[in-house]
């Protein structure tokens, strides 16, 4: 029964380094995936599906890095901390709002804004490198999936975004692990939960006495890893929750990753892939919010006390997460629309068989003249 399991209780940081600078297991999670996804790149350059030099594979995942933290940190800033940081609704100095913008050790990625920002930083260099954005973008929809899969992860080792509470008939969120259905799990980092604070204050005082020189705690601890005797104690405080980490790695990262793949096959023009990816994406995610605990800043619940962004969110019945999402399908719809609709491609060539139909790094058999760099380029693949 998952609702019985504890929680991975990993510590987040595997070792530190200096100050705030650690390895974080949510950072390794990118490592991962842009690791992995330089090697889908190649792969996709070989069979003559990215069109563009063994070079230009290692630039675009360099790109997609920046465009990602860029993208995503101003994203999270704009997206989920708009009244915050821009309408300083806490009165907080410009240089205290600054150094706050900074502080990405302490968390604080939008997943849209990410998209926006590989889009961004892949057209300005597609532009600078006169290649063909639109088979680039259907090459990096490739990675992307896997990028969620693992940072999702991430997510749930850090016990952040975590899911709403589940409930009895009367509303009220359950404790009882006896009454959780089976999907039902418990996060220590839950801070709604009675048993937070009991909890936070029995670690404190383990850590002290495990450090009794010490005078203070340090500025990044954290309540993970709890300790099994503690967590025992104030488990049955716990609000039972949705997993909804897992539930997105799984829909938003894993089936998305198997349908774009599968998806490929059917996409001749270029740029069709990637909206479709848009699309697929905002499919998953709009569902997945139903079950995923709204940002404490932009709470469309509590519209009323938290400020503008919440109230609009309120007004329109919808989180954050839902709005950005739908805003992305009528962008991928609006694109399948314009590619779709002439009958000859205004993206660049269309993609042969060999480079659509192949298995995942199955080994392609290209015809001597098979393009690579911009399509239309007649120059010969570039060697494995």
């Amino acid at each position: 029964m998952l609702g019985l399991i504890e929680h991975i209780n990993w510590d987040p940081v595997i070792f530190k380094v200096g100050g705030p600078l650690a390895l974080r297991w949510y950072g390794l999670m990118y490592v991962v995936a842009f690791t992995i996804g330089y090697y889908v790149l190649r792969w996709l350059q070989r069979i003559g599906h990215l069109r563009v030099s063994v070079e230009d594979c290692t630039n675009i995942i360099i790109v997609g890095v920046i465009g990602t933290f860029l993208g995503g940190r101003l994203g999270h800033l704009f997206f989920y901390q708009f009244d915050e940081i821009v309408l300083n609704s806490m009165n907080k100095p410009l240089w205290d709002r600054v150094v706050q913008s900074l502080e990405v050790w302490k968390g604080g990625m939008s997943m849209h804004g990410g998209i926006i920002g590989v889009v961004s930083a892949e057209l300005i260099y597609a532009r600078i490198k006169k290649l063909q954005f639109w088979n680039i973008g259907d090459a990096c929809v490739h990675v992307v999936p896997i990028g969620v899969t693992t940072v999702r992860f991430g997510n749930f080792i850090n016990g952040e975004l975590y899911g709403r509470t589940i409930n009895d008939s009367a509303g009220k969120p359950i404790t009882d692990a006896a009454q959780l259905p089976w999907y039902a799990m418990k996060f220590p980092t839950d801070v709604d939960s009675p048993g937070y604070r009991g909890l936070l204050h029995a670690m404190q005082d383990a850590w002290f006495k495990e450090h009794p020189n010490a005078d203070r705690l340090p500025p990044d601890w954290g309540v993970l890893p709890v300790k099994p005797e503690i967590w025992q104690q104030y488990e049955p405080l716990f609000y039972g929750r949705y997993p909804s980490q897992l539930v997105q790695m799984f829909f938003e990262g894993f089936i998305l990753l198997l349908l774009i793949w599968w998806l490929r096959r059917y996409c001749k023009r270029p740029g069709v892939l990637g909206s479709l990816f848009l699309i697929g994406y905002a499919v998953f995610r709009i569902p997945a919010e139903l079950i995923r605990q709204p940002d404490i800043a932009v709470d469309p619940a509590k519209g009323a006390e938290l400020g503008a962004t919440a109230a609009f969110l309120n007004a329109i019945g919808m989180t954050m997460g839902q709005f950005l999402s739908v805003l992305i399908i009528i962008w991928g719809a609006v694109q399948l629309v314009i590619f779709l609709r002439p009958r000859q491609s205004i993206t660049g060539g269309e993609y042969p068989d060999y480079s659509r139909k192949l298995p995942p790094f199955g080994k392609a058999k290209l015809p001597k003249d098979a393009p690579i760099g911009r399509p239309g380029d007649s120059a010969p693949p570039d060697p494995a």
